[in-house]
């Protein structure tokens, strides 16, 4: 075998092991993984250790695509429409008219402080207008911040992405033709978001239908077959120019509440897949950077960095959560919470495809202030919600997951159910639960312990019940389980 390849799949396997790792590190230093994958990836590049020399914007804007579609719709997959229902309106609106407003102010102080041509500074805003999904999924998947606030921070981060490209579209539009038709754009707008929802909707309804009624001879074909589907929903929604992005996203979230086979195998491999994606997308990134081109820039970038953090951000929360239930704590978070990371710079290809000629300038100060943003708020979101007492609690493990493969045979599910504390059932004995007769309550895992269970054992907060129930019974199981605590379900089959 030439050695070439050897040296190649060997460089590639050290990369990914020290990336695994890697992840374990930042959260013990309370950095976001993504700045220990852009800093590996500008180590290698080509002012690093010179080991890989990537140039081509066009295939890093493909790679970084596809990875984006994996994250969101394993962003959609954890995201239980229960709990966002309620912070449906908040999230919505900081989604669309705040990803406007931190755009304008932002576009406005790059305008003075760089001193570019307004369509410019404009171009560069919309790029960082929004939160990143990516970013705020890693950093608030394990911690425990009230559910109201951390709900509506990831809602958000995985609705507002589309305005992000919206608004980059439009203005890079205005760079290239010194023309911008303000009644056209929001026609486009209308369009991208309303239809892109009504096909994730659809397509989360065809595709429970379809897997339901295909009987495959392995059940890892499932996690495929819906990761193909998600991007057949992205591809549908953008070759009729609505939003891929929110079609992906509201299709996982409907694929989350439906009765689909093998549920715990496909959570865990889109989990897995999730965490490749943000490796290899930021990493590869990272490859584009010139850590000289962005020294230049640290300066001016530290300004706008500033000002995105200290006023475009809290001015459009503030305006978009008034008389909506947000006390200034809350308040407080929800404005420091406006991490950027994997669409930023993603959107900053746009300009370098686009070749104008400040799409240098505009690509590493987004670099600079994705970096930025993600050292100082990705690591002191978690202190911060502590000193505002805005944390549940303390961390809970992750629960335990347990897999049947013959239940798929015999139309049964296995239905986990984690008891939060304020659920209804908390104190009952498993005698007491009114459960169908095909319901049968078949383990407890009660702190790192499983519990045998019997007609007299009481459910405790913090139980996880593996429950095996014929299909159909999912719903009512559910309901018995679910009180005014939300316990979490995850079906799985």
């Amino acid at each position: 075998m030439d050695p070439s390849v050897v040296l190649t799949l060997t460089l590639i396997s050290v990369i990914l092991i020290l990336g695994i790792v890697s992840t374990k590190l930042a959260s013990r230093i309370g950095v976001p993984a993504l700045v220990l994958f852009i800093g590996a990836g500008m180590l290698l590049g080509r002012e690093g250790l010179g080991l890989v020399t990537f140039e081509d914007a066009v295939l890093a804007q493909l790679i970084a695509t596809a990875a984006l579609v994996i994250i969101l719709f394993e962003g959609g997959l954890q995201t239980d429409w229960s709990k966002l229902r309620p912070v449906a309106l908040p999230a919505g609106v900081l989604a669309t008219l705040g990803v406007i407003i931190t755009a304008g102010i932002t576009g406005l102080l790059t305008w003075q402080i760089l001193g570019v041509a307004l369509p410019v500074a404009m171009l560069f805003a919309a790029i960082v207008g929004s939160t990143d999904a990516a970013a705020i999924f890693a950093v608030l998947r394990e911690r425990e911040i009230l559910q109201r606030l951390k709900v509506t921070v990831e809602a958000e981060s995985g609705l507002n992405d589309p305005m992000a490209l919206f608004l980059t579209q439009v203005f890079l539009t205005w760079v290239q033709t010194s023309s911008l038709s303000v009644s056209q754009s929001l026609v486009l707008m209308v369009w991208q978001l309303g239809v892109g929802l009504v096909i994730g909707l659809a397509m989360g309804r065809l595709v429970p239908w379809i897997l339901t009624r295909i009987r495959f001879d392995s059940g890892g074909l499932y996690p495929l077959l819906l990761l193909a589907s998600a991007f057949v929903t992205f591809a549908v929604a953008s070759w009729i120019e609505a939003s891929g992005i929110v079609a992906v996203y509201v299709f996982g979230i409907a694929i989350n509440g439906a009765d689909i086979p093998y549920r715990q195998s496909v959570v865990r491999f889109h989990e897995g897949l999730a965490a490749l994606s943000q490796m290899v997308m930021f990493t590869l990134l990272g490859l584009l950077v010139r850590p000289s081109h962005m020294a230049a820039l640290v300066g001016p970038g530290i300004l706008i960095t500033l000002g995105l953090m200290f006023v475009s951000r809290p001015v459009a929360v503030f305006l978009c959560t008034l008389g909506m239930g947000f006390n200034w704590r809350e308040f407080l978070l929800l404005a420091w919470a406006g991490l950027k990371g994997a669409v930023p710079i993603i959107l900053a290809t746009f300009p370098l495809v686009a070749g104008i000629p400040q799409q240098d300038l505009i690509f590493h100060l987004v670099f600079f202030v994705v970096l930025t943003s993600a050292l100082i708020q990705g690591s002191t979101i978690s202190p911060l919600a502590k000193w505002l007492g805005l944390v549940e609690g303390v961390s809970r493990p992750k629960a335990v997951s347990l897999e049947l493969v013959a239940v798929e045979e015999c139309d049964t599910d296995l239905i986990e159910v984690e008891i939060t504390p304020g659920a209804e059932v908390q104190g009952k004995l498993l005698s007491e639960l009114d459960l169908p007769p095909t319901v049968a309550v078949s383990a407890i895992v009660r702190h790192k312990q499983v519990v045998t269970p019997r007609g007299n054992t009481r459910i405790e907060p913090g139980d996880v019940l593996f429950i095996l129930a014929g299909k159909g019974s999912r719903e009512r199981v559910l309901d018995v389980f679910t009180g005014e605590g939300h316990p979490t379900p995850a079906s799985a089959t």
